[in-house]
């Protein structure tokens, strides 16, 4: 008798949280919950783990910090604008910060900057990014991207350059486990 009823629980289980091999597209999706998962206090989004943290660090730091968090972590990247609001929404829950360290930096090349993404993810320098906007390719100081107007979702300025020697709180993006 036992067992036929944690076996009908266990069914009943499935069909509440629905079994798939294939993870959820979004936060929220009830197929995550039975198969990947990100730790508490980080937000789940296609098939990764976004986790906020408040202290104010360089930006060199805050990568190396990402690096020594999980395997295969770094500050994070995007690849649209659903990806980027869900993350600023995920901050703003934390937070009253309105400037983030987001993985977007660029190397000297020659006479102009190139840009490229902490995670190796691919980034065409000089294409715009998820607001239509490009970083600039002119030689300066400010050579690392911020995640801008975190409290202000309807602003169509979503990133700023700023020099990496600046302080500010940053984000990091790992594989979800499962």
């Amino acid at each position: 008798m036992g067992q036929v009823v944690f076996f009908a629980l266990c069914l009943l289980g499935c069909f509440v949280f629905g079994l798939s091999d294939t993870p959820g597209e979004d936060a929220g999706d009830e197929d995550v919950a039975a198969r990947y998962y990100c730790p508490p206090g980080a937000i789940y989004i296609r098939g990764n783990c976004y986790e906020f943290f408040r202290n104010s660090i360089s930006w060199d730091l805050a990568e190396a910090q990402c690096q020594n968090l999980r395997h295969r972590s770094h500050l994070a990247s995007f690849s649209s604008m659903r990806e980027e609001k869900l993350v600023s929404a995920y901050i703003k829950r934390f937070s009253t910060t309105n400037y983030v360290w987001i993985g977007l930096n660029a190397m000297p090349n020659v006479n102009k900057l190139m840009w490229e993404w902490s995670d190796r993810s691919p980034y065409i320098s000089g294409s715009p990014l998820w607001d239509n906007r490009s970083p600039s390719t002119t030689i300066s100081s400010s050579e690392c991207l911020l995640l801008t107007n975190v409290q202000s979702p309807s602003s169509s300025t979503r990133w700023m350059q700023q020099s990496c020697y600046s302080s500010y709180p940053y984000v990091c993006k790992y594989t979800a486990f499962n």
